[in-house]
């Protein structure tokens, strides 16, 4: 019941990246597009690592013939390779968007002297 709730939440964040998309040029279109997939897809396949992680916690026995010993969970090897990519693709999709004009910052001390 836990996972619906969070694939819930997925889905608004998605919704709301996907609203940024409409201000990317049209020539960016596609790619701004396929990124959005594959983040998509990235982003609930983090939520399914995560949980697993949670459940499992952080490192699991590894037997080897008659050795065993403790290793980083697979599936947190996992989570950290997919959250690494998962950055760089969301940076690649917001350096798609147009640069935002900041207005300048008026400084009322730099006012108070030119006269302002």
């Amino acid at each position: 019941m836990v996972t619906s709730k969070k694939n819930i939440n997925l889905s608004k964040d998605m919704k709301q990246l996907k609203k940024l998309l409409k201000d990317i040029p049209k020539d960016r279109q596609p790619i701004a597009q396929s990124l959005f997939n594959e983040l998509s897809f990235m982003q609930k396949t983090l939520v399914k690592l995560k949980e697993q992680i949670e459940e499992d916690g952080p490192v699991s026995m590894f037997k080897q013939g008659k050795q065993e010993f403790l290793r980083e969970h697979p599936a947190l090897k996992g989570y950290n390779t997919t959250i690494q990519r998962y950055s760089l693709l969301y940076k690649q999709l917001t350096e798609l968007l147009p640069p935002i004009e900041e207005k300048e910052k008026s400084d009322p001390l730099i006012d108070f002297i030119k006269g302002a």
